[in-house]
């Protein structure tokens, strides 16, 4: 259980890359026959293109491969690497609380209105919760890389 929560966020989106791959490809010789309409395909896909993104955002956080972050950590040491940290912490902690709570919020909306989508009907809250749920994990997996690697 504790390997399939270490790499949840991998598993998801390889499992979504693959549901994209086939349903784009059925998707796409569907346009070649006739009286054949699969519409909603697309659709699929670009709900779990969304979801894919907001986990892989998620899980750069876990061996802090975020390329902006990163790039200017390597070339800092010391006491200014130490207060960078802080604040890159801070700032980021800052930003996924906004996306959590306001994430929420729109999902709630989604749901009080009944929104869905317009050829699956689907109810449209999930593909929202894509963004509170990315941010709780992406909180989580930068307070599991600070603490493993301090």
């Amino acid at each position: 259980m504790k390997k399939f929560f270490d790499y949840f966020e991998e598993i998801i989106c390889a499992f979504g890359l693959i549901v994209m791959t086939i349903f784009t490809f059925i998707g796409v010789i569907s346009r070649k026959l006739p009286n054949v309409n699969l519409s909603w395909t697309m659709e699929l896909v670009t709900t779990v293109f969304v979801w894919v993104c907001a986990l892989a955002s998620a899980s750069v956080f876990k061996t802090n491969s975020h390329m902006g972050f990163s790039y200017i950590m390597e070339k800092l040491e010391g006491k200014p690497k130490f207060i960078h940290k802080i604040i890159r912490i801070i700032i980021i902690f800052a930003n996924y609380t906004i996306w959590i709570i306001y994430g929420f919020r729109m999902v709630m909306m989604q749901i009080k209105s009944g929104m869905v989508t317009s050829v699956m009907q689907t109810p449209g809250y999930l593909i929202g919760l894509a963004i509170p749920i990315s941010a709780i994990l992406s909180i989580i997996r930068i307070i599991q890389y600070e603490t493993r690697h301090n």
